[in-house]
């Protein structure tokens, strides 16, 4: 009998696994920074970063100056970039715990530059329009950077999709770089998608997030295996209640499930509070007994119900996400069915509903 409510299994090995397959594919000379934003995409922050270190990874990334102060306090010492906006009064915070920020824009620059003990990336913006200076404003704020310029990046919107726009992307980013010297700055560009298809963009270091965790980048299709990556999470739960269903019966919010005939139904302790999302209500799939059960009717905040048989009873493992015998539900598939990507897929777990669990094969 399972024990314990809902929880995710999280295989370090398939980490580690896929931070060597990456850095296979770099040249010679290129680091690897390891993107461990919200908690490691669900899979866990500092064990996913302290694998990623272990198995050839040089640095971290994160999306806030919280999310990097967690790792030091982890006692991880290697450079972290807080990839989004550090207000001001996060900066003693910043550089208390060695944080490089980003500098996004011309002021964001100039309130760097006036604070002592900060390091910064100085981000362009080539087309994806979300931060960064103009190629325009570049020389400018590493004038103003001087010393303080620890690297310079840019991020491309749609490597995933887009060969074309993804390369003139790169195009503008390396005019940038002939026009104004930057030596001495780790230059990097290339996520996921970028540093497994485009080459070109590994410069001096790659930022793969999705990839680390054996998810493909294109979100929601794309076989992850094909790719040399194994996934890392196995979301997992039990079957708390079995009972048999009459025709007409209805099952959960609404009603919304109605058996045509007589059959069983199976209440397992997963819902949206846990992050297995509303959307997959009357779509997904669980696995129980290496079969997958169609979800009845809704999920709720607390619970979903499954098609059962004979062969099912309380206790009985139940695998929302990931493999259980010969069969697999990828996150990718849940993605399509919830209407979404897998990397919401595994960053909505919730941390205080699920326990992570962690295996070091």
């Amino acid at each position: 009998m399972t024990q314990g409510r809902t929880w995710a299994e999280i295989d370090l090995g398939a980490v580690r696994s896929n931070v060597r397959s990456i850095l296979r594919r770099l040249r010679s000379g290129a680091e690897l920074m390891a993107v461990v934003k919200a908690d490691a995409y669900g899979h866990g922050a500092v064990r996913v970063a302290r694998e990623a270190l272990a198995a050839g990874a040089s640095r971290l990334a994160v999306a806030t100056p919280e999310e990097g102060v967690e790792l030091r306090r982890a006692g991880i010492s290697e450079p972290v970039l807080v990839f989004t906006d550090t207000p001001p009064e996060k900066f003693p915070l910043a550089a208390e715990y060695r944080l490089e920020v980003t500098a996004h824009s011309l002021p964001a620059a100039r309130r760097i530059a006036g604070r002592p003990g900060l390091r910064a990336h100085l981000k362009v913006n080539t087309g994806m329009n979300r931060w960064g200076v103009s190629p325009e404003e570049a020389g400018e704020a590493r004038k103003l950077l001087g010393e303080r310029l620890a690297g310079v990046y840019t991020h491309v919107a749609s490597a995933d999709t887009d060969p074309e726009t993804t390369r003139k992307q790169i195009e503008r980013f390396e005019s940038v770089l002939r026009a104004h010297p930057f030596s001495g700055a780790l230059v990097h560009a290339a996520n996921s998608a970028g540093t497994l298809w485009y080459p070109e963009a590994h410069y001096d270091c790659v930022r793969p997030g999705i990839a680390l965790y054996g998810l493909h980048p294109l979100g929601d299709s794309g076989d992850p295996a094909g790719e040399g990556l194994r996934p890392a999470l196995r979301l997992v739960s039990y079957v708390a209640q079995v009972r048999r269903l009459r025709p007409g019966d209805g099952v959960s919010y609404g009603l919304t499930f109605r058996a045509g005939e007589e059959m069983f139904a199976a209440t397992v302790p997963v819902g949206y509070a846990e992050g297995y999302l509303r959307a997959l209500s009357g779509r997904s799939r669980a696995l129980i007994g290496g079969v997958r059960r169609p979800i009845l009717g809704r999920v709720t905040m607390d619970a979903a119900v499954f098609a059962a048989d004979e062969s099912v009873s309380v206790g009985d493992e139940v695998v929302l996400l990931g493999e259980q015998g010969d069969e697999r539900i990828p996150a990718e598939e849940l993605a399509i069915w919830a209407g979404t990507i897998n990397y919401e897929v595994t960053t909505r777990i919730n941390p205080v509903r699920v326990e992570r669990r962690y295996l070091r094969e």
